[in-house]
């Protein structure tokens, strides 16, 4: 499940959208503010306790996780889906951590720098090595229906930030492009990488209503009794948007992890 810099529960809160990783290196790429990119100042790790709630959230300056494993980690600092990472142990899933970092700065992170502070930890404090390769794997396309999309087109500037909205069942995106609202999906809602392939240009407002199933990441089934008279996601993407989720295989780069550890010590 992708974790994201809020908490997923709160409702249809509004933020920009935030750029992906490089898909390039494992390296923290560059920033505006070089004391934050010199990363975390302080940064307490701990084992999580049972039956605690997976969080992951920004406070403040701060970053701040429960019941998180390394998983959750590289899947929310490097936009990765679980199948585009590969080896490292089944610990990377079962062991969970509460993270409580700070950059000590009084210049509040953009998104992009918290993930890159986050990579950066898991280089110093979990010695993570990792290569890019690339491999097939199962992937979802979004494509025009035999109808054609039912689409509406953006009244905001052509150069704006797309922004969001998400609650379990529910997705609404604003000025957003195709391959947008694909990075979306795959983002909130879906177990898989998602590609636009619909050949639609422009930019877009799109609100989305389903009912959540298990396969999907973010959607869980916490969302069932609000959303219980939509449709499954497949159904409702193409009856409110005219669009059609398909499945496909691609060659997608992949994070193969080398090495890694238990974190040091506080």
């Amino acid at each position: 499940m992708d974790i994201v810099s809020i908490l997923v529960l709160l409702p249809f809160l509004f933020s920009l959208l935030t750029a992906s990783a490089s898909a390039q290196t494992l390296a923290p790429g560059p920033s505006d503010s070089s004391k934050v990119m010199s990363g975390f100042q302080v940064a307490t790790i701990k084992p999580s306790q049972p039956q605690e709630t997976r969080t992951m959230q920004i406070r403040g300056n701060r970053f701040a996780t429960t019941d998180t494993s390394v998983i959750d980690l590289l899947k929310y600092s490097y936009g990765l889906q679980e199948q585009e990472i590969v080896g490292g142990g089944s610990w990377l899933e079962t062991q969970k951590f509460d993270l409580m970092c700070d950059p000590e700065t009084e210049v509040r992170p953009s998104t992009d720098d918290f993930k890159k502070m986050v990579q950066a930890l898991l280089s110093d404090r979990f010695r993570l090595a990792a290569h890019r390769e690339m491999r097939e794997l199962s992937v979802l396309e979004i494509v025009a229906s035999k109808t054609g999309p039912r689409l509406t087109r953006s009244a905001m500037p052509p150069n704006g930030l797309p922004t969001y909205g998400y609650a379990p069942g529910q997705l609404s995106v604003r000025n957003a492009t195709m391959t947008d609202f694909a990075t979306y999906l795959q983002r909130f809602v879906t177990d898989r990488p998602v590609f636009d392939s619909t050949g639609v240009a422009g930019k877009y407002d799109l609100n989305l209503r389903w009912t959540p199933d298990d396969s999907q990441t973010e959607g869980s089934r916490q969302g069932d009794e609000r959303n219980a008279s939509f449709p499954g996601l497949y159904t409702a993407i193409q009856e409110q948007l005219g669009l059609k989720l398909q499945e496909a295989k691609r060659s997608v780069p992949v994070l193969v992890i080398d090495h890694v550890e238990l974190p040091s010590p506080n």
